[in-house]
Order: C-alpha cells, then sequence, then structure tokens
C-alpha cells in the first residue's frame, strides 16, 4: 500500500471486502492459496497473519480460521444439542458445516447440497479438516442447486441447515418454498443463516420476511444477532421448530 493521490491497494497482496456500500475491509494476503473463477463465482482462499486461512467468494468473506467457531456454534450448535441423526445441510460447500456436525454422537447421516463443485474441491485442497470431514462414511455429498434439489428429492430428514450466501437465497430460492419444506420433510426444524444484520445491507427486511413466512409453517420462530469479528458486523441467524 502506498499514499498518492488516493489509497493504492496492490489487488496482489490485499483483498478488499465490502460488507455493504460505503464500507471496506482490507485483508493482507500474506500468501494467496487459491485464486480462480468457477462456473458461478470468484473463489479466494488467503493466508492473513492475524486470521489465518481465509475463504471469500465474490469478494464475501465466508471463512477464517480464527472465528469459523462462533460462526459453527451459532449455526450448528442447536442442531447438535437437540441429538439428532439425519441432517438436511443447503450451501456448505466450504466443509465447515460437516466438520461442526460431525462433532455431534448422535449424527448418522449428513447431506450436503452444494451448486459449485470448485468450492468443495478448493476447500478440500487448503482448508485444514475439510478433506477428512467430507471423506466421512456419513457424508452424501450431491452438486446441485439448492431449490432444484429440494423440488425433486423424495428424502426426509430430521432438520434443515441453511448455509448458503444470502445473495443466493435471495436471488434462486423463494422462503415460502424453502419453509414449507422445511416443515413438510424435516420435521419442522431448521438453522438458517439469513445474513447481516445492518440496515445498511437490507437486514432488518431480510429479517421481517424470513420470520413471518417462516412463522406460516414452523411452530416456534426465534432470530438470534451474532457478531463475528471478521465479518465487521451482526449476523442473522433464523431457528425453527424449537432449536
Amino acid at each position: 500500500m502506498k499514499m498518492c493521490d488516493k489509497i493504492c491497494f496492490d489487488p496482489s497482496e490485499y483483498i478488499v471486502y465490502q460488507p455493504y456500500p460505503g464500507l471496506h475491509v482490507v485483508y493482507h494476503a500474506k500468501r494467496v492459496i487459491f485464486s480462480s473463477q468457477s462456473k458461478y463465482q470468484r473463489i479466494d482462499i488467503i493466508e492473513n497473519e492475524a486470521y489465518g486461512v481465509m475463504l471469500l467468494l465474490n469478494g464475501n468473506l465466508q471463512h477464517t480460521e480464527f472465528d469459523s467457531h462462533i460462526f459453527n456454534r451459532a449455526l450448528v450448535g442447536p442442531v447438535v444439542r437437540r441429538r439428532l441423526r439425519n441432517i438436511l445441510v443447503l450451501g456448505g460447500g466450504s466443509g465447515q458445516t460437516v466438520k461442526a456436525l460431525l462433532g455431534g454422537k448422535s449424527v448418522e447421516r449428513i447431506t450436503v447440497v452444494e451448486i459449485d463443485s470448485m468450492v468443495v474441491e478448493a476447500c478440500r485442497r487448503h482448508i485444514p479438516g475439510v478433506d477428512e470431514a467430507f471423506n466421512d462414511a456419513r457424508v452424501r455429498l450431491v452438486i446441485d442447486d439448492a431449490s432444484r434439489f429440494i423440488r425433486r428429492d423424495g428424502g426426509v430428514y430430521d432438520c434443515l441447515i441453511l448455509d448458503l450466501t444470502e445473495d443466493w437465497l435471495g436471488e434462486n430460492m423463494e422462503l415460502t418454498e424453502l419453509y414449507r419444506f422445511v416443515a413438510e420433510k424435516c420435521g419442522g426444524l431448521c438453522s438458517c443463516y439469513i445474513g447481516p444484520a445492518s440496515p445498511q445491507t437490507g437486514g432488518p427486511e431480510r429479517r421481517r420476511q424470513h420470520v413471518k413466512t417462516a412463522k406460516s409453517f414452523l411452530r416456534r420462530v426465534l432470530v438470534r444477532k451474532v457478531f463475528i469479528p471478521t465479518f465487521g458486523s451482526e449476523q442473522l441467524f433464523l431457528y425453527g421448530g424449537g432449536l
């Protein structure tokens, strides 16, 4: 970085993450581990001095070695505590949700539906523990669009975990379709990441839409805000069915 007529960043050394318009967070790439464009998105895995290995998709932060446990505890913790056996994960190509679920002694089957095979392969190769998690005999990986999967799938599950990016959920899946599936095929139980809480990202309206729709199908709905340091803001998690 140097000072000129504006602040300049060498793109080979820095990754710029924009949580919302007007705010930019810059991470130094001590080492660029993987960088490529898949059919669906830009995938970057870097090593940062403070936060360890980091995964970004289309420039949006998804995972850091430093505080992934906070995200995982919020998303997966309620499911593990219920001692459920057969879990469906929509998204989750980074492998973090699977790793956290495998820590639950009651888990017998995890079905992961991820559209981007390059995300899975990159994380398996470059993020510690991910390859081992996907190789576990209890894990079934399906490369497919999540909305197409729930329209066609005939399976029945104990719970659904939603680990999609907020952009993908908003653009490709109707909330009515999602929560009806939870009610009919997942025992009415779900743990869903629904995006940033900040007004600048539309968090309050997104929360309102999710809660309103979920309450049409599920008996108990709760939303929590969880601050994740490397995301730079609070994130929203919705729990349905008493999780």
